[in-house]
């Protein structure tokens, strides 16, 4: 008994809880050619936004200074306008922007580097990592004109943040109530 109320109770918070993400992968593709000091390479950055719209993003690059000297960064397909900035220490954050947004799969950006390096071997230059920046979703357009009211306005309605306080305080309560049956058997 005391195991189907505990996973009765673990069921229903999963069902009362489950919070929405942003869904955004990025990929770094590699050059696959043989590379020699002093030639310059790019590396693609690939994004796939698992079917949600973003109007802009942004995704961090660190690179080996000791092999690596950055020289640019041009946009791929997917949004109009990308930009970087050096940060310091072989960081770079490259941010991507469209007015009508980009939902899909595809080449984000290409970032060009020139190979420094004093002494030929194999080793990991380049990774990306997630500068802390929630994707901005894009705004769907709405009509400029508004439509004439045919009733008033509704009182006691419920906001989102107040169902889920009431829907927290209602799964507290289960729970307690639950603990103590328990604790009685």
């Amino acid at each position: 008994m005391k195991k189907v109320l505990t996973i009765l109770l673990l069921v229903i918070g999963y069902l009362l809880f489950v919070i929405p993400s942003h869904a955004l992968t990025f990929d770094l593709i590699a050059p696959s050619e043989q590379l020699q000091r002093g030639q310059e390479v790019k590396f693609t950055v690939n994004i796939d936004t698992e079917k949600q719209s973003f109007a802009s993003t942004q995704i961090g690059m660190t690179y080996d200074e000791a092999v690596l000297e950055y020289i640019s960064t041009s946009p791929g397909n997917t949004f109009t306008t990308i930009s970087t900035d050096p940060q310091g220490s072989g960081k770079l954050i490259i941010s991507g922007s469209s007015s009508q947004g980009f939902s899909g799969s595809d080449t984000y950006a290409y970032v060009t580097f020139k190979i420094i390096a004093q002494s030929s071997g194999s080793t990991q230059v380049c990774a990306l990592f997630n500068p802390a920046v929630t994707p901005t979703p894009t705004i769907p357009t709405t009509s400029t004109t508004l439509p004439s009211p045919t009733s008033l306005p509704k009182s006691g309605s419920v906001d989102k943040t107040t169902q889920g306080i009431i829907s927290g305080l209602i799964f507290l309560t289960l729970a307690c109530a639950g603990l103590i049956l328990v604790k009685k058997i």
